[in-house]
């Protein structure tokens, strides 16, 4: 309460105790306990004689001059359950306020500033006459504390709301957080007396899905509409994606009322890539057992022709994503098989490891008129082949590359995972797996192929789990990998810090930084990127851009080339099949396609 008349200056943190006077700071070395502060403010209340009495009607304010050391007190009868709304507006004089329930009983006093508007809300707990009692400290009370206060002045009091405990707790309506044109022109349409969406479905099926509009005065950032036609059944729609930030709530469509048209505008960075769904009547939970639903639900946009993720020919949309490029996103010209360039060749082949206790599959692809009694070639070593030979088409992208003259033609060497379970253990940092590289694998690649033994020409690379068992390969092995591609590594991952539902912010991310900050510098050059939309919604410590952003000023504080690229999008192969080819250039490219580092 004494904070409350503190001036501004003095009493924005709400979370500290109050060692100030009424009015103005307390001198040093007088501060108070806040059990003080309260006793003083409940003597305040308790002394003056009530000069003025009154009853307040909603949206009547009441003028009333007081002097410093009076007391005025105004009444209202509620309900239980009422929400009571107002506030005093001191004018000239410093007036507090308080409320008492109809016993008698203090409820609580109001906090605010020593002038101007002082807000007053509560809750009445039972039925009855509530009293509202303003209080102006006298001049000696102030002077006491070392502030001062005005011998007289006056305040407006009004009461500008009162809402019945069921008016409070009725939903409110769906409020758009950013407005599409084409919804705002459909319910322009409705209000003028035409309530059919034959056309607007026609128009939305010539330009497809999501709806994208330019945001006047804003070329950092785009407005998305995604879109659900609905049936009478329809009760709920969520949006799905690596775009999502937010809690769920956030990406769950609205209806036009009385329409078959449901919707969701968002705002996004410009130029953003990524692949989403969705996911009409969504249990809308992420718990077991009833989310196991969503995998029924779930599904590409059927407005929407572009397809990600189909696992094979006879796919529906109902076995795939969707993916949205909004103008601007980087080109990935490196993807897209050329025919007009020879092709190189991949190979099958199955490496049993002492080490490890297990045996895995290897795709190892050779670039076109690979000889093996030729100059030794470069060497890539990329984690993850599936999703490398699948989502991403490495052999593509190496294609395209060496038929340019922006890499020199190479080897890569793509390792796949006996299991996720046994991904999960091998990937996070893993001296065995890094010296299975170093002791087991390079030492049988080099029996079978033509390869340098060069660190400067040797990456090793990978996402995710992948990018950071890359970026430990080269910690502990600097002697053979001298290049280290990382696509949005997994370095919040510590080894009291996986990843566990469970996992919270009590154990610190960034453990590979910190095996880097103990590290003398080695001979390493490093590509890393991340996405905008990787962050830390769940607050458990870190996700991807945090720890990623922090790895790169680590690496770079210790002076090693790194090149960094950020892209505007989340964690996704949509993605990394357009960075790995800029990851490679950077690190192995011709001196003419190399960027510069930062």
């Amino acid at each position: 309460m004494l904070q409350a008349l503190l001036p501004a200056s003095e009493s924005s943190d709400r979370h500290g105790d109050s060692t100030s006077a009424i009015i103005g700071p307390l001198k040093k070395g007088e501060g108070m306990t806040r059990a003080a502060t309260v006793a003083l403010a409940a003597l305040l209340f308790s002394a003056g004689h009530v000069s003025a009495q009154g009853t307040l009607t909603v949206g009547q304010p009441i003028e009333a001059a007081i002097a410093a050391g009076a007391a005025h007190e105004y009444t209202i009868a509620l309900d239980a359950g009422d929400y009571v709304a107002g506030a005093v507006d001191q004018r000239g004089i410093a007036v507090l306020a308080a409320v008492f329930t109809p016993d008698g009983t203090r409820l609580r006093n109001f906090g605010g500033p020593p002038s101007g508007k002082r807000t007053v809300a509560f809750i009445a707990e039972r039925a009855g006459t509530y009293r509202l009692e303003l209080r102006a400290p006298s001049v000696a009370e102030a002077a006491q504390f070392g502030g001062s206060q005005p011998e007289k002045g006056t305040y407006e009091l009004k009461v500008s709301e009162r809402l019945s405990f069921d008016e409070r707790m009725k939903s409110p309506p769906r409020q758009d957080k950013y407005t599409s044109p084409a919804i705002e022109a459909l319910r322009t349409q409705i209000a003028a007396g035409d309530s059919s969406t034959e056309s607007f479905w026609e128009r939305v099926a010539r330009s497809g899905t999501p709806l994208v509009d330019p945001i006047e005065g804003d070329a950092k950032r785009t407005r998305v509409t995604f879109l659900w036609r609905g049936t009478p059944q329809t009760r709920n729609v969520m949006v799905l994606g690596s775009f999502v930030t937010g809690p769920p709530s956030d990406y769950e469509m609205t209806r036009v009322t009385d329409t078959d048209v449901w919707y969701l505008t968002v705002r996004l960075p410009s130029g953003s890539r990524f692949a989403y769904s969705l996911s009409p009547n969504d249990p809308q939970t992420f718990d077991p057992p009833r989310a196991a639903q969503r995998g029924a639900t779930v599904q590409g946009d059927p407005l929407n022709p572009r397809r990600w993720g189909c696992s094979q020919p006879t796919a529906t949309r109902h076995d795939c994503q969707s993916i949205a490029e909004l103008p601007g996103a980087p080109p990935q010209p490196w993807i897209v098989r050329n025919d007009q360039i020879p092709a190189g060749t991949v190979d099958k082949h199955k490496i049993a490891s002492d080490l490890l206790k297990n045996e895995r599959n290897l795709s190892v692809y050779t670039p076109p008129d690979y000889r093996a009694n030729g100059k030794p070639y470069a060497l890539l070593i990329l984690f993850d082949e599936g999703a490398y030979l699948n989502n991403v088409p490495t052999p593509v992208i190496l294609d395209n590359l060496i038929a340019a003259g922006k890499i020199p033609p190479m080897v890569a060497v793509l390792i796949a995972n006996p299991s996720q379970d046994t991904r999960n253990k091998e990937l996070p940092p893993n001296s065995a797996f890094a010296d299975f590289l170093a002791t087991e694998l390079l030492p049988w690649v080099h029996a079978h192929y033509t390869v340098t033994s060069d660190p400067k020409l040797t990456t090793v690379a990978g996402s995710s789990y992948g990018g950071i068992a890359a970026t430990y390969a080269g910690l502990r092995h600097s002697e053979i990998f001298g290049n280290i591609l990382c696509q949005s590594g997994s370095f919040w991952w510590a080894p009291d810090h996986g990843g566990s539902p469970d996992i919270d912010a009590t154990t610190e991310t960034g453990w590979l930084a910190k095996e880097f900050i103990k590290s003398p510098k080695l001979p390493l050059r490093f590509w890393m990127d991340a996405g905008v939309f990787e962050v830390d919604s769940r607050g458990n410590g870190g996700a991807i851009l945090e720890p990623s952003r922090h790895m790169r000023d680590v690496l770079l504080a210790k002076s090693y080339e790194v090149h960094y690229q950020q892209f505007n999008s989340g964690h996704d192969y949509l993605n990394w099949r357009g960075t790995l080819a800029d990851g490679l250039i950077a690190l192995v490219g011709t001196d003419t396609a190399r960027p510069p580092s930062r």
